[in-house]
C-alpha cells in the first residue's frame, strides 16, 4: 500500500528533497507551496481526501485507473487509494 501522505520526490533524483528545505514550511511566501510538496516534511498530513501517491514518481496512478471504481473486483481497493478520484470524498 502507498501513503496518502507522502513528500513528492524530485524527478531527477527520484528521492525527496523536502527535508533539506523543511525551515520553508511556514514561510510566507512558500507555505502553500510546500505543504503540496512536502506535506509530511511540513506536518500537513491531514484527513483531507486524497489519493494515494507512488512513492517512486511522486504522483498518484488513480486517474490512469478511474474505470476501476466502478468495477466490483476493485471498488473496495479504489474507495481505499483513490477516493478522490472515484468521488468518494464527502465535501
Amino acid at each position: 500500500l502507498f501513503s496518502a501522505c507522502q513528500d513528492k520526490v524530485h524527478p531527477v533524483t527520484g528521492i525527496s528533497d523536502c527535508p533539506g528545505k523543511a525551515h520553508l514550511c511556514n514561510h510566507p511566501l512558500y507555505a502553500q507551496l510546500m505543504a503540496e510538496q512536502c506535506p509530511l516534511t511540513c506536518n500537513k498530513c491531514g484527513t483531507a481526501c486524497q489519493d494515494f501517491v507512488h512513492p517512486v514518481t511522486g504522483v498518484s496512478d488513480c486517474p490512469q485507473r478511474v474505470a476501476y471504481c466502478q468495477n466490483n473486483l476493485y471498488r473496495q481497493l479504489m474507495r481505499e487509494q483513490c477516493p478522490r478520484t472515484c468521488g468518494y470524498c464527502v465535501p
